[in-house]
């Protein structure tokens, strides 16, 4: 509404452009940002005359901030902004942004995507080109168009079935992602409403969002007016919860004006009625300052927001509209895990090794002294940014199952870590950024991982940390892993003094103990290569036990 009468108001601007309209229900305020390509040459009167025009068409009720930015595009810039605009609204279509080719002829865009062709059947389906100029059409003055072009592409070609199924899962993953809550219980208004809804956990925050409801224990509160506005006084405080994760929260809370004689003049009462209001907002505001001073370090509450990304942090911030004080169970009291084995894998199958007979130079003959005898075995290596379980992600993880002495099968696959991830981390995964989103989140690899490794113990140089990271995510779904694990140098040690070799390498490092095993070692920093080396020594070491 607010574009149509703004293009009918100003028809001799028709490069004027509304690129934002944002509602804020608590505050009652609309932010309207406003571009035209060249600011500098609209006057500072046509400027507050389109500001106040707009200011009327807001809703009564609801104030207005009305702000303008320059409607001019470099290629660097425009780049940036069609890979932001896939990331939010095509994240499968997301390294169509990354590799497009952008064209400027003045005021004229030309964007062509060069595509295989089953990418362009999905894109054309999805008529992706038909709502890129219709956005593009309301948020800049250039003259954007989109062309599909099935060229030869440095894409890797993907087949129909497998695109089909990565959508599917696109589709799902919001269904999937961590929805774990906390039990609270004696919830009392404090500030604001009663809050009904259950807290999530605070670790589960990913993204910016209009409403969340969290709970935890304050800390490090302050209380401060604002210097911009002495009626306006900012609580901030620190939110923390027993998932491990925490948040920063600020409440904004406008004192109204209580002296006497502003009141008297501003509203034109006599002394008697600009008396009454005056003591009535001075007990309003000791109540909101009360209620402000009550919170302290140590208190338990549940609260509701606006959460998004602090300007100058840049770190996601919980603006409070509602904090209520309650008792927080324990996490124990909270999960349940009932969830079977799958009958069958969904997303990533195992690669079954037909047979894998790792000889000897001295005798085939199989060892019953084996240690690796009669269990079952399954190597995990992942790479990942970390290991802590909040804030770390994982980008490709690789299980290989040992049983009986010799290599059975094996489940590898790359992770969508549904965040940003440093170059020198992809790179020692062989993959680049642009080809994660057509991979599953590590949520969606729960269940198979699970099948795959259900009863076998895990060995690894970090199994422990990797399976903490599985748990976080499997919890909200029902899987619990509880595999034993052990150290694959320690594994190595024992199957060393078992195969009666005089001399034992270092066993921590699988370079080594491939070398000393005559396996051929890839490499130890991609866990595909690194799991599958440490599987075939450990087979050799068996064969050989004494």
């Amino acid at each position: 509404m607010i574009i149509e009468q703004l293009r009918r108001q100003f028809e001799n601007m028709p490069d004027l452009r509304a690129r934002e309209i944002r509602v804020d229900k608590q505050l009652r305020k609309i932010f309207c940002t406003l571009s035209y390509p060249n600011l500098t040459d609209v006057d500072a009167q046509v400027r507050n005359d389109i500001a106040a025009y707009v200011k009327k068409l807001v809703p009564q009720g609801y104030s207005c901030s009305v702000s303008f930015v320059n409607d001019s595009f470099t290629e660097a810039s425009f780049r940036k902004l069609l890979s932001e605009f896939f990331k939010k609204n095509f994240p499968v279509f997301a390294a169509l942004g990354a590799n497009a080719e952008v064209k400027f002829e003045e005021k004229n865009i030309k964007v062509i995507f060069r595509v295989n062709p089953v990418t362009e059947k999905n894109a054309e389906a999805a008529l992706l080109t038909d709502k890129l100029s219709a956005f593009f059409a309301d948020y800049t003055s250039y003259c954007v168009s989109f062309f599909l072009s099935a060229a030869d592409s440095e894409l890797p070609k993907a087949d129909f079935s497998e695109q089909e199924k990565l959508v599917r899962l696109a589709i799902n993953r919001e269904l999937l992602k961590p929805s774990r809550c906390f039990a609270v219980s004696n919830v009392t208004k404090h500030i604001g409403k009663i809050i009904q809804s259950s807290p999530m956990y605070i670790a589960d925050i990913r993204k910016p969002s209009e409403s969340y409801v969290v709970c935890g224990t304050v800390s490090g509160k302050t209380l401060k007016s604002s210097k911009n506005n002495p009626n306006m006084y900012v609580c901030k405080f620190t939110l923390s919860d027993a998932s491990g994760g925490s948040i920063p929260c600020v409440i904004f809370t406008r004192f109204d004006i209580s002296d006497y004689k502003t009141i008297k003049e501003t509203m034109g009462k006599t002394d008697s009625e600009a008396l009454t209001i005056s003591r009535t907002r001075s007990l309003a505001n000791d109540k909101k300052m009360k209620k402000m001073m009550d919170i302290y370090d140590g208190m338990s509450v549940i609260v509701r927001g606006k959460a998004a990304y602090n300007s100058f942090s840049e770190q996601l911030e919980m603006c409070v509209y509602d904090l209520c004080k309650c008792n927080i169970a324990p996490i124990g009291n909270a999960a349940h895990y009932n969830k079977t084995i799958p009958d069958e894998y969904s997303v990533v199958k195992p690669e079954v090794y037909s047979e894998y007979v790792q000889t000897s130079f001295v005798s085939n003959e199989r060892r019953s002294r084996s240690p690796l005898n009669g269990k079952s075995y399954v190597v995990l290596h992942a790479n990942a940014t970390g290991y802590n379980v909040v804030k770390d992600k994982i980008v490709a993880i690789c299980a290989v199952k040992i049983e009986d002495g010799r290599i059975s099968e094996k489940i590898f696959s790359y992770v969508n870590p549904e965040a940003d991830v440093d170059a020198h981390v992809l790179d020692k995964a062989k993959i680049t950024v642009d080809r994660l989103v057509f991979y599953p989140t590590i949520t969606e690899l729960i269940p198979d991982l699970f099948k795959f490794m259900y009863g076998s113990v895990l060995v690894g140089l970090d199994a422990p940390k990797i399976i903490d990271i599985l748990n976080y995510y499997a919890s909200p779904v029902g899987y619990r892993f509880t595999n034993e694990t052990e150290h694959q140098g320690d594994v190595f040690s024992l199957l060393f003094d078992t195969s009666g070799h005089t001399h034992k390498p270092n066993c921590s490092r699988i370079e080594d103990v491939a070398k000393h095993c005559r396996v051929t070692c890839l490499g130890s920093v991609f866990c595909h290569e690194s799991a599958v080396t440490t599987a075939r020594c450990m087979a050799v070491l068996s064969n050989r036990s004494k």
